[in-house]
């Protein structure tokens, strides 16, 4: 009976997926300084995030009642609102510290970073970050700040553009333009 029980408890410890939280922060930390480099910030920003699954989700349920064609057209104008976004933010980051104050893991491949970021005037924030691993990388697919996840509020906002009678994806796409 007791080597049943260990040999148990030895097979549900190999089946148990590794935890993210290691690899999902040091992304964040990594990403997190570069950020913060007022010259460099925006380059870090846009290469940690997987904007085609951002892109992605934001659509909604719109994600595949559109043409290859239009998806790629939405996905170039989020990259852009997102650098815009960015760019606007940008004193939140620069010459900021950012500390990973730790993580909690979803799965093995999906994560939320918490971090407090202090800019120069001490106005200190706590930022998340919601972390994916697709292929043996891992990206950045959401971020929170102030209560508000970006890619679920701009989903809301899709969905409200879209939901209304003779709605296109051109519409969605203007709104991101302005």
């Amino acid at each position: 009976m007791i080597r049943t029980l260990l040999a148990s408890a030895a097979l549900a410890t190999l089946a148990m997926p590794a935890f993210a939280g290691a690899e999902a922060e040091a992304l964040i930390a990594s990403t997190a300084t570069r950020i913060s480099d007022p010259a460099k910030g925006h380059q870090a920003f846009s290469q940690s995030i997987d904007v085609p699954t951002v892109a992605r989700f934001t659509l909604g349920k719109y994600a595949n009642r559109i043409s290859d064609d239009e998806r790629q057209r939405f996905t170039a104008a989020f990259d852009n609102f997102l650098t815009r976004s960015f760019r606007k933010h940008n004193d939140d980051f620069a010459n900021s510290k950012v500390e990973v104050i730790g993580s909690t893991d979803r799965s093995a491949t999906d994560s939320i970073v918490e971090t407090r970021v202090t800019p120069a005037d001490g106005d200190e924030k706590t930022v998340r970050w919601r972390v994916v691993e697709r292929s043996g990388e891992w990206k950045v697919v959401d971020v929170e700040v102030l209560g508000l996840w970006l890619a679920i509020e701009q989903r809301a906002q899709i969905a409200a553009i879209m939901d209304k009678p003779r709605a296109t994806i051109d519409d969605a796409i203007d709104a991101l333009n302005s």
